[in-house]
């Protein structure tokens, strides 16, 4: 079964939710004082924090560190990976990055949306970010700042969003809440509680079979089971 992935700025925790519920399986401290996003790369937990200014690779779900580095400005906010690089995005720089497999490394940048992108997911195809001061969703076309389709959060504070390969979900700090939504729209479908009052970070953990990778071309050990 799939499940959802949340950080927690408030009391500093990432989780493990059962399926889309508020059911908390696991959950364990995060590497600083203030996780930002969250990312899930097939195996293992992808995080950054906001005070540290650090991006980290944890061994599986654990709060176990196998490496790490400075983001390329001074506010980490946001990751995801594509299936071989990560993508970061930084509120102070105004930027979303793409880096070179796990590493400080950038190969392509570009300006958010609006002033404070954060939190960006991957598709397949297309970059989808969210922004802190528009209080809006956004889809890229490809990696780049064109925007092809765009909605409102369902509230004032987004955070961060992932792409379960047919529904986008979101999260959002003023209700304490996680959506999910219909398409890339801002239908809600299905919604609750997060696990404490300041939800920042969110990934799906069974996203390699919902086409938001091709099939087989990045987990073949994963697909096969």
């Amino acid at each position: 079964m799939a499940n959802v992935l949340s950080s927690d700025g408030n009391i500093f925790k990432i989780y493990l939710h059962t399926g889309f519920s508020s059911t908390i399986s696991n959950s364990f401290s995060s590497p600083s004082t203030w996780p930002g996003g969250i990312s899930w790369d097939g195996t293992n937990i992808l995080s950054d924090d906001d005070y540290s200014d650090k991006i980290y690779l944890h061994t599986g779900f654990s709060t176990t560190i196998s490496n790490s580095f400075s983001g390329p400005s001074t506010g980490a906010h946001g990751v995801s990976w594509d299936g071989s690089n990560l993508l970061s995005t930084d509120y102070v720089a105004g930027k979303i990055y793409l880096h070179t497999g796990f590493s400080s490394t950038i190969s392509n940048s570009f300006s958010g949306p609006s002033t404070t992108p954060i939190n960006p997911t991957w598709d397949g195809t297309n970059v989808l970010s969210s922004d802190d001061i528009s209080d809006k969703i956004y889809l890229h076309t490809g990696f780049s700042s064109t925007i092809s389709n765009s909605f409102s959060s369902p509230s004032s504070q987004s955070r961060g969003i992932y792409w379960d390969g047919a529904n986008l979900a979101s999260n959002d700090q003023l209700l304490y809440k996680i959506f999910l939504h219909t398409g890339f729209s801002s239908t809600i479908s299905n919604s609750f509680s997060s696990p404490s009052t300041y939800p920042t970070g969110l990934e799906w953990d069974d996203r390699v079979f919902f086409g938001r990778f091709p099939k087989g071309s990045y987990y073949p050990h994963i697909l096969a089971h």
